[in-house]
């Protein structure tokens, strides 16, 4: 601002006059301090700008740059292992649908689970399909988990004869959480895996463990639910309100639920031109088209029936997906 000025005029709110002598009609009153930016309006001295566990936007970047920050200290990329397991799992592109054997089915959750993983800024590696042999599954933990913050499993934490996982994380480290009370989901658990005594300084701690369900849509369910607050936590966000869970939104079912589970139920749901909530028809675990066509969530109590015209609590995707 020049010496004695205390207001400013948009250019807009001017217009130039002429003659010998060329000037500026002001054609408004201005008011002190009008259109004026003071020093440390946007940020003031001695100011927290981005506080540790902030996750970094493209409006956080500009802020930082803004304050002249040409650097930022950031957290490590957890190191997340990926595998699946089961001899029924077959890789697309590998056997045309028409040739694939009885009990055969397409490895989807490899696929999707990788994406989301590398979304939330993992560093992942892909171990692939696991036999159903109790040795191939050890091994594989094993592997993993000397290299790795985090390893991620789908399927064999169900109780199957040929499930391996639950036997094979005891034998090298502990199971804390084995099955969990919603639908879909309920094969979720969670433990931790020793590491190998020469795996150097990485042995002083265990690689944590995440198995999930082998259908498809408990899978992409307890990932948003489940996985992704915890990673981000082992990325060292800090804001809990939506870290655990984003807050949901009341809308109104445009459906009946007329049975009640005795597990919290997650809905696949999807917000119409009414502002209303359609049900996809076919809410089973292993139909993965409900989640494709869906764009939230209902977070439904168990034990509670639901009538056209309630008011449900609605997840949005999109405030779960990065």
């Amino acid at each position: 601002m020049p010496q004695g000025a205390d207001a400013v005029v948009m250019q807009e709110d001017t217009r130039e006059v002429g003659g010998n002598i060329h000037g500026v009609h002001i054609d408004v009153v201005p008011q002190p301090g009008q259109w004026v930016r003071r020093a440390g309006e946007d940020v003031s001295r001695g100011s927290v700008v981005l506080p540790a566990g902030t996750r970094l936007s493209a409006a956080s970047i500009g802020l930082a740059a803004g304050v002249g920050r040409a650097h930022l200290s950031v957290r490590v990329r957890p190191r997340v292992a990926l595998f699946s397991t089961g001899d029924e799992l077959v890789m697309p592109g590998e056997v045309a649908p028409q040739d694939m054997p009885p009990g055969a089915i397409y490895n989807s959750n490899r696929f999707f689970l990788r994406v989301l993983l590398q979304r939330l800024g993992c560093e992942v590696s892909d171990l692939g399909i696991v036999p159903d042999r109790r040795e191939a599954t050890v091994a594989a933990l094993k592997t993993a988990a000397d290299h790795h913050d985090l390893i991620l499993t789908s399927g064999g934490v169900s109780v199957g004869e040929e499930d391996h996982i639950k036997p094979a994380v005891q034998q090298l480290g502990s199971l804390d959480l084995w099955q969990i009370a919603m639908k879909p989901g309920k094969p979720f658990a969670y433990g931790v895996v020793r590491r190998d005594a020469g795996a150097g300084a990485a042995a002083a701690k265990a690689c944590h463990f995440i198995g999930l369900p082998g259908n498809p849509v408990s899978s992409f369910v307890t990932f948003l639910l489940l996985v992704r607050p915890f990673i981000l936590k082992l990325q060292g966000a800090s804001d809990a309100s939506w870290v655990t869970s984003p807050r949901p939104y009341r809308m109104r079912a445009d459906f009946d639920m007329p049975r009640a589970d005795k597990r919290r139920e997650f809905l696949r749901v999807r917000r119409n031109q009414q502002g209303g909530l359609d049900l996809f028809p076919n809410q089973s675990s292993g139909v993965l088209t409900s989640a494709s066509w869906a764009d939230g969530l209902v977070d439904n109590p168990a034990g509670t029936t639901i009538a056209r015209g309630d008011l449900v609590d609605y997840i949005a995707f999109s405030d779960l997906l990065p």
